[in-house]
């Protein structure tokens, strides 16, 4: 058995070797592919980006934001909001920023509003998050100086509070000294037992100078005993004014009071603080990473993905459009040792290719493999396995070359589209989404991920691998029936 699979496995790489373009081609293009992506994709951010805008008055705050955004992108201003937004149609902007007219530090009414194509999603966001965070920067910027005033003018008010109700108090202890004076000792009694005695000795003096006298002092003293009721009335008024006015001002000493304890209580002086009391930050968990680095398990799966249907569907296609394919079927040589055979001449296609591969990417894109090498080994080697027989089997299912080209691409391409290449699986309905997950490009993208990217070891790929593992023993089963099948079929 092993002398019949080294000899299928020899005549199978001659017939390879007969396309020599083709041979070349299968071991070249994906070292292309991978030093162009490399090379493109070298950068860690967004790049040639243009921001339509448009505004019925640029105010000087716009103006600023604008010179904010031209440091990372391209500004095209617009006459109307329907040519800004058309411009994102067309694709002549990516994304689209109206300003209100009225936009000023003390706010406005008005929205700032976004258009976006969000059929590009993968990048939509992105826009979004990245211009909105600079539009909140300065907005920050302006609340920090608004309510650092307001903390100025608070602890002026705290500062002063102190001198102003050590007046209050003073004018209360002033007003109780009033109330505590304004109590009358004049006697009104005495003063008109004077005008009774007076009177009682005017009949009994002789002379008329003296009643005159007497005449005059009773006047007197009827003008002062008027007086004297009307100071005793206008005293009790005064009394009754200043118990009034020291309540009030008990009232407000109690207030100035609680004003400066809760002014005391307040530990924010920080203006930052009161516009952002809780701080965030985004951290990469891959630090000095770019999007290649990001980009290179996904380029690889692909790599893995059409290049092990692709190959081995072909190969087959070969093997059954070959005048000797008749005489295989009649030789003692079971068909479990042509189906291994085929396999294995694929398996080694593609291993010389992915050591092309990874020669381009440690010495031209300078990024280091070799210490993790293991884990991509076994990686590639249960995905690429899985990939070829799923090839095997859709070269034993149709006849005609067109139809096994065609359903080689188109299932390679199925794959491709249910998984994290062109938009996230997390954005596929939650039905589809179960069976996404199950995907062997999404294994594949995911282990290899876990391993360049993170550095994690075997046990952390083992489900990965089991889902690798799975679609290679049952495709394995379904290839060989196929070919028992086409051998009926002869």
């Amino acid at each position: 058995m092993n002398k019949s699979l080294l000899e299928i496995i020899h005549k199978n790489l001659i017939t390879l070797w007969r396309s020599k373009f083709s041979t070349l081609a299968i071991i070249v293009v994906p070292l292309l592919v991978i030093l162009l992506a490399g090379s493109a994709f070298n950068s860690a951010g967004l790049s040639g980006i243009n921001v339509g805008v448009y505004s019925e008055s640029y105010s000087s705050l716009t103006e600023n934001i604008l010179t904010d955004f031209e440091e990372n992108f391209t500004i095209t201003r617009f006459d109307s909001v329907e040519e800004c937004s058309d411009s994102v149609k067309n694709s002549k902007a990516q994304i689209c920023i109206i300003f209100p007219a009225d936009l000023s530090e003390q706010g406005s009414s008005e929205e700032i509003i976004f258009y976006a194509d969000y059929s590009r999603m993968n990048i939509a966001y992105n826009l979004i998050h990245g211009i909105e965070s600079k539009i909140s920067s300065k907005g920050s910027n302006l609340g920090i100086s608004l309510a650092q005033e307001l903390i100025t003018a608070l602890n002026s008010a705290k500062d002063s509070l102190p001198s102003q109700k050590t007046n209050v108090d003073l004018s209360k202890s002033n007003l109780a000294d009033i109330e505590q004076k304004a109590v009358h000792n004049i006697l009104l009694g005495e003063i008109e037992n004077a005008s009774i005695y007076l009177n009682s000795i005017y009949g009994s003096v002789n002379g008329s100078v003296v009643k005159n006298k007497i005449n005059d002092t009773l006047e007197i003293l009827e003008s002062l005993n008027e007086s004297n009721i009307e100071a005793i009335k206008n005293i009790g008024g005064i009394k009754n004014q200043s118990e009034e006015a020291t309540l009030v001002l008990k009232e407000l000493s109690d207030q100035i009071d609680i004003l400066i304890a809760n002014l005391q209580s307040v530990n924010i002086v920080d203006a930052e603080n009161i516009v952002s009391p809780i701080k965030t930050r985004v951290e990469s968990i891959n630090s000095n990473s770019s999007n290649r680095d990001y980009l290179l398990p996904t380029i690889i799966s692909l790599i893995a993905l059409f290049g092990g249907i692709l190959l081995a569907s072909s190969s087959i296609l070969k093997e059954r459009k070959s005048k000797a394919y008749f005489r295989n079927f009649m030789t003692p040589t079971g068909d479990f040792t042509f189906l291994i055979g085929n396999y294995l001449t694929c398996l080694m296609v593609l291993i010389v290719q992915f050591a092309f591969v990874f020669l381009g990417i440690q010495y031209f894109l300078h990024i280091p493999l070799a210490g993790m090498i293991g884990g991509i080994s076994l990686i590639l080697f249960v995905a690429l396995s899985a990939f070829i027989f799923i090839g095997m089997f859709i070269g034993y299912l149709f006849k005609s070359e067109e139809t096994i080209i065609f359903s080689s691409v188109l299932i390679a391409a199925v794959m491709m589209f249910f998984s994290n290449t062109i938009l996230p699986i997390e954005t596929i309905s939650s039905s589809f989404k179960n069976i996404a997950v199950f995907n062997p490009v999404v294994a594949c993208d995911l282990a290899l991920k876990k391993v360049i990217s993170f550095g994690f070891d075997y046990s952390f790929i083992l489900g990965e691998l089991y889902i690798l593992g799975g679609f290679l023993g049952f495709f394995l089963i379904l290839s060989y029936v196929g070919r028992r099948i086409t051998k009926k079929m002869l």
